[in-house]
């Protein structure tokens, strides 16, 4: 740009530059000057001429700014990337979030400061809440004033930039959103492709049947997963289809009604009955085998992979059970189901009830298969926040001891404890077992007294002593860690032989009364739920004293206990060898190498010379602990692997 009042081409000819600039009178009057001093204009007007600055040869001149299409190339690359970001979320929104998440989330543009801000923080690190990047203040804060137009550079009209910053701050002060999954669940309400289901008669008078006995101690327990009534909304849905259902609802519908047939199979007997259970098992288990890797989280799905749980339990396979509760417990953890947080206040009392259940259902179960199988647990006492019913149930109450008795026990570190210190442990872990089974035993006493009156709920009595069997065995594996006195011949407490040997008393009792209600079902699940799922250690606590001091009372009850367990219709041709009576059978004769009635047994060792050899050469019972705790637990833990597994003959 040239000087003004000079011309291009003087100035190439050599001629020095004007160094002053117009006076201020011609500047501000707007007319030519010719920067003389005074000037021509102000000597003729006769006014004082003067000049406020004075160009600087050495400055270069300014450039404007210009934004170049690499910048615009830019600009639109982080519009785009803002549009991508709030469409994903858009369909994240739009798949839904249980009523009770839309309610509950807390929403950061209502902080009218930094020390709001600060104060929720404090409440969400209190209560365990997880800070999640979309709900993060700062970050609200931040766009909130982008798009206020606080920065004056965008000017009165927002740009594109802006508009989609203003749809994501709408997007972010909503509720939470749930996750991705690349999987949806094809809706199968067409007859032609629904598999088929048992009459509509039949499953009306079940869910009617069902919701007139939530006090039975089975129909509450399936509660647990899910309300009753809820259950009965999904099969309304699933028979009665004027809106589409999904395979989600076709999973829960019959895993809810096989559980109901086979309750009412054990009322009624009928054989209609036990076909509508078989048809809605075999649809229940090929929908839980359909299901993807990734699931969507929320409380049905959730209900569906504990459903799914249960029942792999109740047919002895415990690594299925543990893929099902574990994908069930990291959904939980996804939805906080394991945290104190704001967004329960504004929930229902009914649905958070619910929700709670469900959550400790599956805590129980997690518990119990860690210790089962010798894994540590999905969820870490420390990260749950959520406090139980008051007063706590005895089935969250004993969940949580048998965490313990594996995390400070029989975990790699808990053995690795010195023995005083497990003995401690397994002290005080003990006694917290016994007040379980003192309280369990008066409720199995009141349960007695109910059915003399008036005949409620004939089998809660038989549950509460199957649940008496699995304490008192939980018991006797804590008693196994308590360390003896040196010097003394065995390496077993009294108090835990004595446990032991309470523990096959009580199940010959529950054995009879499951066999008198001529259900073979009830003593197969039995055997899943008391004998596979808390691992079954009185036996092989026994099987070793009995070894040690051939002590014929503990062989008399060995030999109960395996015959106890033969189903009337097995058959040795189709039977698993890994059944339970199979393998107890089996290790039982090794006791008795020779015929007990040769042998002169009125001493720990009053017998003949080379028995005595014998006993000792194969079973070592001169060294009271050859192996120590920690391979009695991994001896115990391949007995009870292999009795999970399914090998024929």
């Amino acid at each position: 740009m040239e000087s003004r009042g000079v011309n291009g081409a003087d100035r190439s000819n050599g001629r020095t530059g004007i160094m002053r600039r117009s006076c201020d009178q011609c500047r501000t009057r707007k007319v030519g000057c010719d920067r003389g001093s005074p000037c021509s204009n102000c000597a003729s007007s006769g006014i004082n001429c003067t000049h406020s600055t004075i160009a600087s040869k050495t400055v270069a001149p300014k450039q404007r700014v210009l934004i170049s299409a690499q910048y615009e190339q830019k600009i639109d690359q982080i519009a785009k990337g803002i549009d991508s970001l709030t469409v994903l979320l858009s369909q994240n929104a739009s798949r839904g979030v249980e009523k009770s998440e839309t309610a509950l989330v807390w929403h950061p543009s209502q902080a009218s400061s930094d020390k709001d801000i600060a104060a929720h923080q404090t409440r969400l690190s209190s209560h365990g809440g997880d800070a999640q990047w979309d709900h993060s203040a700062h970050i609200i804060k931040f766009v909130k004033a982008v798009v206020d137009n606080r920065n004056p550079q965008y000017g009165d009209s927002p740009s594109e930039v802006v508009a989609s910053l203003k749809k994501l701050l709408e997007i972010l002060n909503a509720p939470a959103t749930t996750l991705q999954t690349s999987h949806k669940f094809q809706i199968s309400n067409n007859a032609a492709n629904s598999p088929p289901m048992p009459p509509l008669e039949a499953v009306v008078n079940a869910l009617r049947w069902a919701k007139d006995h939530q006090g039975y101690a089975r129909i509450a327990r399936i509660a647990q997963i899910l309300p009753v009534d809820q259950f009965t909304e999904i099969c309304r849905k699933v028979y009665f289809a004027v809106d589409d259902y999904s395979e989600l609802d076709l999973i829960l519908a019959n895993g809810y009604l096989s559980y109901v047939f086979s309750e009412r199979i054990l009322v009624s007997g009928l054989s209609d009955y036990r076909k509508y259970f078989q048809i809605c098992r075999e649809n229940f288990h090929n929908g839980l085998a359909q299901l993807p890797l990734f699931l969507p989280p929320s409380m049905e799905i959730i209900a569906a992979l504990t459903l799914g749980a249960f029942d792999s339990i109740a047919n002895s396979n415990a690594t299925k059970s543990w893929t099902f509760i574990s994908a069930a417990t990291n959904l939980c953890q996804t939805l906080g189901y394991h945290r104190l947080s704001p967004r329960m206040e504004g929930m229902d009392q009914s649905s958070q009830e619910a929700q709670n259940r469900l959550f400790w259902t599956i805590y129980k179960i997690d518990k119990g298969l860690s210790l089962q199988l010798g894994r540590p647990s999905n969820m870490r006492d420390d990260e749950i926040t959520l406090l139980p019913d008051t007063p706590e149930p005895l089935y969250t109450r004993l969940g949580r001891i048998q965490g313990k008795v594996y995390d400070q026990l029989y975990s790699p570190v808990g053995l690795s404890r010195p023995s005083h210190e497990r003995g401690n442990i397994a002290q005080t872990l003990a006694g917290q077992v016994r007040d379980i089974i003192n309280e369990t035993h008066s409720e199995a006493l009141d349960a007695t007294t109910r059915i003399i009156d008036d005949q409620t709920d004939p089998m809660q009595r038989i549950l509460l002593q199957c649940d008496l069997v699995c304490q008192s065995s939980l018991l006797a594996m804590i008693l196994r860690a308590v360390p003896v006195a040196p010097g003394l011949p065995s390496d077993v407490s009294d108090d835990c032989i004595a446990v032991a040997r309470d523990v096959f008393d009580i199940h010959q009792k529950c054995m009879a009364d499951l066999r008198s209600c001529k259900e073979p079902s009830l003593v197969t699940q039995y055997l899943s739920w008391a004998i596979l799922h808390i691992p079954f250690v009185p036996f092989s606590i026994l099987f070793t004293h009995a070894i040690q001091f051939i002590d014929t009372g503990d062989l008399d009850r060995l030999d109960r206990f395996a015959l106890s367990l033969k189903i009337d219709t097995y058959d040795n041709r189709g039977e698993s060898i890994t059944h339970p009576y199979r393998v107890y059978e089996l290790l039982y004769p090794t006791l008795v190498p020779i015929s007990l009635g040769d042998l002169d047994l009125s001493g720990r060792f009053g017998m003949e010379t080379d028995a005595e050899d014998l006993f000792n050469d194969e079973f070592q019972i001169l060294d009271p602990d050859p192996f120590g705790l920690s391979d009695w637990y991994y001896s115990n833990q391949q007995i009870m692997r292999l009795l999970g597994e399914d090998v024929t003959l």
